[in-house]
């Protein structure tokens, strides 16, 4: 550090003695105008370089900078030397002094007025600078580059004694118009300000307005218009400090003194270099740059300049997502009786979707990855372009289910996003086994079993019939005691036999039989026309069920006298929303008056409504639904806008 300290001291020793045309490290000053972040990871830097004896410093080059960012070295990618103008405002505060007439008769104000529009004349033609003129209680010309259009407001204007005080309103509107948003980057900000003597204690509103002009650029000159014997006043003095501290001179004119021409103020503010590096920032909040310029071996350090970087994760949506999906076996095989339907043949197998990935911070930067999530588990990932599309592979799902989506994206500067739950059916549409396939695949085992009971009943039927004899055979099969069990059921009566054989009285027990049989039925469910699903951070293994709407009207809020669905939450009023089905099939909502709103893609909703369209966001108060129509036409197209790289 020592010998750090002991360096400077002799570089600057030589530095007295030594020096260059327009650039001494005594002379010369540098400091950084303006930090644009928009093009991140390209940022612009706007730079300024004077020299007290010769103005603007002309003649630097990329390799004379040595960058910072946040304590790390970085290359200019890009630098040059710009003229973009001057955003100037020319304000006139006029009181009883401006009045004031000499001996010939001519006012210090038309002395003023003369100075001003020798200037202007100068500048026709030009449209390189941005003009603006407040004159207080007279006429105004804001953001005009035609000098022309200053002169006539001048002309037309005579100072009236109003008996108003002078005070700082003029001052404070200049301030406003000059920090509006320059027709060009790289504009420095400058304002004249002519003032009668001001009255009383003006400390805090200079103080004010200084602040102001340091955080904005803005340089502010001061023509103090007044007697000699009111020019040393606490008020005069405080203008002096406004002007001193802003970059900017303070003159006292008593209607005897030269004006200065109005160019010596702008002429070295025109003038501005523009470099360009690439950030290595990532995260938001406030950084700092410092920047070195070395020429010839004399080194400028430039004050270190702060500036702030938003940066927000990226956000993702799916794109229309379908609420229902069915896999249908083919159409031969439903209607072919004799063909097994086969699960592997269900279609569809997949299912496209698409998310649409945005930055809210405004910056667009490169994607590292995106992955879908499927009831928690990982089913897609896209780890190079396109990065907004997915295939949802249904090869697997046989029952009709439900389930859980939701996408996340990575950009290259780590930061990741997750697009809120979205809750899809899936429904397999598969006809009941057939039977006659079922027979006609087992059939030679089918066969097989038939023919062994024929052989056994044939075989029984011999033996009841008395054409084989079980004497002959009795002791080699063992059917002596067979024999016995048929004779004991001779004996039996008839009526016995028939309720052992199941006829039941009357012998109708083969139609008490079928009747007990119950044939499966399918239950009919009312169509719902659409559904509400909520919108919520579902935990896994859990989610919200749709709301269906089969009724023409739907009244939404949190009194159960007043809503037919009713939403136990603070911020949704008593009748909040109300959803109405048209003659066409739409769906149209409206606000009811409610304190927190009613929104749909995030714009209110006012009591005229919103129409519909399948996907739509809707928000009542702080609890959200996704809109979806049994259909699932009408719904946004996605929507892609080229953006045009600046150069």
């Amino acid at each position: 550090m020592r010998n750090r300290l002991a360096w400077l001291v002799v570089l600057l020793l030589a530095l007295s003695v030594v020096s260059s045309p327009g650039w001494a490290q005594s002379d010369t000053s540098a400091w950084i105008t303006q930090v644009q972040t928009d093009a991140f990871p390209q940022i612009r830097v706007y730079m300024d370089a004077h020299s007290a004896s010769s103005g603007f410093v002309y003649g630097l080059e990329g390799g004379n900078l040595r960058l910072a960012e946040d304590g790390q070295s970085l290359e200019v990618v890009e630098f040059e030397a710009l003229r973009p103008g001057v955003q100037a405002v020319i304000a006139v505060n006029p009181g009883e002094s401006l009045e004031i007439r000499n001996s010939q008769g001519v006012s210090r104000f038309d002395l003023v007025r003369q100075a001003l529009v020798g200037w202007l004349e100068k500048r026709q033609g030009s449209t390189v600078d941005d003009l603006s003129l407040v004159i207080d209680g007279g006429p105004e010309r804001s953001h005009t580059g035609n000098p022309q259009e200053l002169i006539a407001a001048l002309e037309q204007y005579e100072v009236a004694a109003s008996g108003d005080v002078p005070g700082l309103d003029p001052l404070t509107l200049a301030m406003d118009i000059a920090a509006d948003a320059t027709p060009r980057e790289g504009m420095e900000r400058a304002v004249l300000f002519v003032t009668s003597p001001l009255e009383g204690d003006v400390s805090g509103g200079i103080e004010t307005l200084i602040t102001r002009a340091n955080e904005q650029r803005i340089h502010v000159n001061v023509w103090h218009v007044a007697s000699p014997d009111a020019l040393d006043t606490p008020a005069a003095d405080q203008l002096r400090e406004l002007a001193e501290r802003t970059g900017g001179e303070f003159l006292e004119f008593s209607g005897t003194e030269t004006l200065p021409d109005l160019e010596t103020y702008l002429r070295d503010l025109r003038d501005i270099y523009r470099f360009t590096y690439h950030s290595r920032i990532g995260s938001g909040g406030v950084h700092q740059l410092v920047v070195e310029i070395d020429q010839s071996g004399e080194v400028i350090r430039l004050p270190v300049t702060e500036f702030v970087l938003e940066l927000a994760p990226p956000e993702l949506a799916f794109i229309v997502p379908p609420p229902e999906i069915r896999r249908e076996s083919p159409p031969e095989e439903r209607s072919a009786p004799w063909v097994e339907v086969d699960p592997v043949n269900l279609s569809p197998n997949a299912q496209p979707l698409q998310v649409l990935i945005d930055f809210p911070d405004g910056r667009p930067r490169p994607i590292r990855r995106t992955v879908l999530y499927v009831d928690g588990n990982l089913v897609a990932e896209n780890t190079s372009p396109p990065y907004d599309t997915f295939t949802w592979d249904l090869s697997h799902y046989t029952t009709t289910s439900q389930h859980i989506l939701h996408a996340e994206v990575e950009d290259e500067l780590g930061f990741t996003g997750r697009s809120v739950d979205t809750l899809i059916q899936v429904v397999v549409d598969m006809p009941l086994s057939n039977p006659v396939a079922n027979v006609l695949r087992r059939w030679p085992a089918l066969v097989g079993l038939a023919v062994l009971l024929l052989g056994a009943f044939l075989f029984l039927a011999l033996i009841l019939s008395g054409r084989i004899h079980p004497r002959l055979f009795g002791h080699q099969l063992g059917l002596r005691g067979y024999q016995k069990a048929i004779s004991a059921e001779e004996l039996q009566p008839a009526s016995r036999k028939a309720e052992r054989a199941g006829a039941g009285p009357g012998g109708r027990g083969r139609s008490g039989w079928m009747n007990r049989f119950h044939w499966p039925q399918r239950r009919l469910a009312a169509k719902a026309l659409a559904f509400l699903a909520p919108v919520t951070q579902v935990e896994e293994g859990t989610s919200a069920a749709p709301i269906p709407i089969s009724a023409s009207e739907v009244t939404l809020g949190s009194d159960p006298s007043q809503a037919t669905l009713v939403i136990d939450d603070l911020s949704v009023d008593g009748l909040h929303a109300r959803l109405a089905r048209l003659e066409g099939g739409q769906f149209i909502i409206r606000d009811e008056g409610s304190v927190a709103g009613t929104w749909v893609n995030y714009s209110p909703v006012s009591g005229e409504g919103v129409t519909l369209r399948h996907g739509d966001l809707i928000h009542i108060g702080r609890i959200s639904f996704r809109f979806t129509q049994r259909e699932g036409q009408g719904g946004h197209k996605p929507v892609i806008v080229v953006l045009e790289t600046q150069a």
